[in-house]
């Protein structure tokens, strides 16, 4: 097996032996071998490659908690609250073909490495009319990227247009327009039963393989998802001894809607129905309580914050600060629509970070670095299945990694001489930094350059495959159904946003005090 040395000043470990100044560690196959001072492991050659220098930094590279592989190609920016987004999600106009799957999956994987990330829990939908719904093509770009993921196939089985059964709502809009939707594919709730084939058959060839890939349950969310849905989850997640990832309340309307059907918070109903635990991760996390934050902590479960898509989709700030307080998991994703479509997951966390700069307490200003990272990392790789052997630089561990340039970040000389190199990483590192990223011990990206695929000729045939899926000028019927039912939507969820509630973050005032009050 290949030996490589890489070289980091610092090694920053995330685990027992911390930040290793003169660093470097050893990979052997797929695992590291060991970690320490650079004069020490220099003496253990030869060895087939060398990466890094004393003009770089290693750390764990990053897992992204909560992905889309799909939305790495489409029309327009992805920009409204679920709630109204959800009757506008369509199927290209140009239908789509397995090799165009795998290209559109692919692109986004190559991306996502560039930006940092060597891992990804996938909340997967897939195309109805493709074997199983889409994802043999999506894991073979996995595969061929060298990516690691946790890959879930996602159901869905109730209230597919509003927060409320599908009948009912339909009742709601005049006649011609509730037929046109009947008879549309709005809502891409795919027969549950045939989902939970799919997700066998893909369990029994993926699940495991080549140490990369690992096959997840994926309920969608909670108002989507019957009680006997989530059940079902947790059955055949016990029977393949696997993890769980579902939206957990993303939104304000979500959150109101359990309380109103359910007498309960979303949380506390998952944590009934046996839903909450270590293996299962919380994507988005935003409309939670004081009495969610403990409940959740005493869990185990892993939240999964997307600091940018939940600006971008007006969804809301993660309570971070206090779930980390509380002693939660709390790991990050991108959603699939990172902050600036750049898949910088340096720039997400960061983004992540400086959200929790309230000015409610005087004293309170950055969140320790270490903590930041470290819950990113380890929330991560427990989030995905890989908890022990993924997201710290220790001896044993699987080999993924970031190997950055130091020289940018770290300009001029001496200014950040006083300053935590943690906390100048956080604040300063970009995607563009990176020199090397490894997965799995494989070096997936070289000196700025990706080495799995031709990222010239891949970038053609996402040209090519775009125009198959969304010709210049097409549209479909969906969207202007879309269209026509949006006013719908808003009409509906508008009580739910005329409810006050108290709100968790406070950053300007709407009135100045009087004297009396300050």
């Amino acid at each position: 097996m290949d030996r490589t040395l890489i070289i980091g000043n610092p090694v920053v470990t995330l685990g027992e032996a911390g930040i290793i100044d003169d660093g470097a560690l050893i990979v052997v196959g797929r695992e590291i071998e060991a970690v320490g001072s650079r004069v020490d492991l220099e003496q253990r050659g030869p060895f087939d490659k060398v990466l890094g220098s004393d003009s770089h930094f290693v750390m764990p590279g990053f897992a992204n908690c909560h992905y889309h592989s799909e939305l790495a190609v489409g029309p327009g920016l992805f920009e409204f609250i679920f709630e109204r987004a959800n009757v506008m999600l369509v199927h290209p106009a140009g239908g789509a073909a397995e090799e165009d799957v795998h290209t559109i999956v692919l692109w986004g994987l190559i991306q996502a490495i560039k930006g940092g990330q060597t891992s990804a829990i996938d909340f997967f939908y897939g195309r109805p009319g493709l074997e199983h719904f889409s994802a043999p093509a999506a894991l073979q770009a996995y595969r061929d990227a060298g990516f690691r993921s946790a890959f879930g196939l996602v159901s869905r089985d109730e209230n597919i247009y509003a927060h409320e059964a599908d009948a009912d709502f339909l009742a709601r809009l005049p006649a011609d327009l509730a037929a046109e939707v009947r008879a549309s594919n709005m809502g891409y709730a795919w027969p549950v039963d045939e989902v939970m084939t799919s997700f066998r058959a893909l369990a029994d060839e993926w699940h495991g393989k080549d140490d990369l890939i690992h096959l997840i349950v994926a309920p969608d969310w909670t108002p989507s998802c019957s009680d006997d849905l989530y059940r079902r989850c947790v059955q055949v997640a016990d029977e393949y001894d696997t993890c769980i990832t579902t939206h957990a309340l993303e939104t304000r309307a979500e959150m109101m809607y359990n309380l109103e059907r359910y007498g309960m918070s979303a949380l506390a109903r998952l944590d009934e129905l046996g839903v909450l635990g270590p293996r299962t991760s919380l994507a988005h996390f935003v409309w939670v309580t004081d009495d969610d934050v403990g409940r959740f902590a005493d869990s185990g479960a892993v939240a999964s914050n997307n600091p940018g898509s939940n600006l971008r989709l007006s969804t809301g700030i993660c309570r971070v600060r206090d779930l980390l307080d509380a002693g939660g998991n709390v790991g990050f994703g991108t959603d699939g629509i990172s902050f600036s479509e750049r898949d910088d997951f340096f720039q997400e966390l960061r983004l992540a970070a400086y959200l929790q700069r309230t000015p409610a307490v005087f004293e309170v200003g950055r969140m320790d670095s270490l903590q930041l990272l470290t819950s990113a990392s380890h929330s991560g790789a427990q989030a995905m299945g890989w908890g022990g052997r993924l997201g710290s630089l220790t001896p044993g561990a699987l080999a993924d990694l970031l190997v950055v340039r130091r020289d940018r970040i770290f300009f001029p000389p001496h200014r950040f001489d006083q300053t935590p190199f943690l906390d100048v990483v956080v604040d300063r590192t970009e995607s563009t930094d990176i020199d090397s990223v490894m997965i799995n011990g494989q070096t997936v990206l070289e000196d700025g350059v990706v080495t799995v695929v031709d990222e010239n000729v891949l970038r053609q045939r996402v040209v090519e495959a775009t125009e198959r899926l969304y010709p210049l000028g097409a549209t479909t019927q969906q969207s202007g159904i879309s269209a026509r039912i949006d006013p719908y939507i808003v009409d509906f969820y508008q009580r739910w946003y005329d409810t006050p509630v108290e709100p968790a973050y406070l950053y300007n005032p709407q009135r100045a005090p009087t004297r009396e009050e300050g």
